[in-house]
């Protein structure tokens, strides 16, 4: 992988979408982070936790602020939130509260931060989470994110059996709705769904 290629999927992406293809707006920057993913390496620890929770969505501006990030800047900001999340994850004082907050943020990059560290951490996450993660005018990334939480969460057997019910019931809706676009994102939802698909 190269940073070329990313950066061509990225400003494909960002052209796309200017063109109004969203589906294939999607598809490109799900490969940007799929390629980003397969080559990241580890980054160091943030120095406390309530310092790096505070500053989780310092990467990712308020969702539709002024002087948010956009197109390429933004995927990688939002990239960010993700490694910090799976690295706040690793810290065992986290609790359920303080991502709880972090999800219920206007600040995209936090709230990406919480599914990032749920995805680590399934005990931290809750079915509101996971359904909140998956709808209402999230972007593609913030929704892709939700989706792997709710796998981790499916694989992580943290759900009791009525919440898995109902977190596959809105994975069910939101697929034929064509709410979640995009082959990886798609994917992750059939996994979700396990066997019982229908």
């Amino acid at each position: 992988m190269t940073l070329g290629e990313v950066r061509r999927r990225l400003i494909g992406a960002d052209v796309a979408e200017g063109a109004g293809d969203v589906v294939l707006a999607r598809r490109l920057r799900d490969e940007a982070l799929r390629l980003t993913a397969a080559a990241e390496s580890p980054a160091s620890q943030a120095v406390s936790t309530g310092a790096a929770l505070g500053g989780a969505g310092h990467a990712g501006a308020e969702r539709g602020g002024a002087g948010a990030p956009t197109g390429n800047g933004r995927t990688s900001a939002l990239q960010t939130s993700v490694d910090r999340g799976h690295r706040l994850a690793k810290r065992p004082a986290l609790r359920r509260d303080d991502v709880r907050k972090l999800t219920t943020s206007r600040d995209e990059g936090k709230r990406v931060t919480a599914l990032a560290i749920i995805q680590r951490r399934p005990e931290l996450g809750s079915l509101e989470v996971l359904v909140a993660a998956m709808t209402g005018t999230k972007s593609a990334f913030e929704q892709h994110q939700g989706l792997q939480a709710a796998l981790a969460a499916v694989d992580a057997g943290t759900l009791d059996v009525d919440e898995l019910a109902a977190l596959k019931h809105e994975v069910r809706g939101q697929l034929a709705a064509g709410r979640i676009a995009g082959a990886e994102p798609s994917s992750v939802a059939e996994q979700i769904l396990g066997p019982d698909r229908a």
